[in-house]
């Protein structure tokens, strides 16, 4: 079973631009990949009581860095304390170390908004618009995991039950080719969208069979289009 994750040092980026070949995967097969056994959703789980008054563009970093439970990362969730406008970004890095920004914005309102990205470390935030006295709430979604390359996925088993294969496409957000990324847009190498609920006792393990394609820039590869960092 592919475990890349524990071999990597954190803090290093290891993203190989253009990546065709990894010794621990077959190419042109169906690879299984554990995705771990991640804990249940928590909307404060990275952070809560965050300041949106701050000064707008300086980074403001967590007293502790997250990080995810996940080998390769989980999508978070922003949620405010009350109605704002505001614009916030969060910046860490995803499962390869690369860093990695998300935007989260708000306009008159108080709703929750889920991230597109999975993120492997959170280490902070910061202010583009600045929201008042409203405070935030940064955790962890109830759905979707990181996934190691970019690729398709062909079977699923969920705590040790195997899924119908015949659902594994809806099971899976593509990746997103967008070149360069943004801010805004999805995870360059796609997610997992689970069936069970995560508990950190149920495994999440997918047969996953990859794609190092490079797009007319000779961009992407294994790891997919670099993430924006900024």
């Amino acid at each position: 079973m592919y475990q890349d994750r524990k071999g990597m040092m954190q803090g290093v980026n290891m993203y190989c631009p253009a990546c065709q070949f990894v010794a621990a995967m077959a190419m042109n097969e169906c690879n299984t990949i554990s995705l771990g056994k991640p804990a249940a959703a928590s909307a404060t789980a990275i952070g809560t009581g965050l300041a949106t008054n701050t000064t707008v563009g300086a980074k403001q970093y967590l007293a502790t860095a997250w990080v995810s439970d996940a080998p390769y990362g989980r999508p978070i969730v922003a949620t405010p304390s009350g109605s704002v406008t505001a614009t916030v970004d969060v910046f860490g890095e995803d499962y390869l170390g690369q860093p990695m920004i998300e935007r989260f914005a708000w306009s008159a309102v108080a709703t929750a908004v889920n991230g597109k990205k999975p993120f492997y470390r959170v280490l902070g935030y910061t202010v583009q618009v600045a929201g008042g006295a409203v405070t935030l709430g940064i955790g962890t979604q109830a759905n979707n995991l990181g996934l190691p390359f970019k690729g398709s996925i062909e079977w699923m088993k969920e705590a040790g039950v195997l899924l119908d294969p015949a659902t594994a496409f809806a099971k899976w957000v593509a990746p997103d080719l967008t070149d360069p990324a943004t801010a805004i847009t999805g995870d360059t190498r796609g997610q997992y969208i689970n069936t069970a609920t995560f508990d950190g006792v149920k495994e999440f393990i997918v047969g996953m069979r990859c794609d190092n394609s490079l797009n007319a820039n000779n961009n992407g590869g294994l790891h997919g289009i670099r993430q924006f960092g900024g």
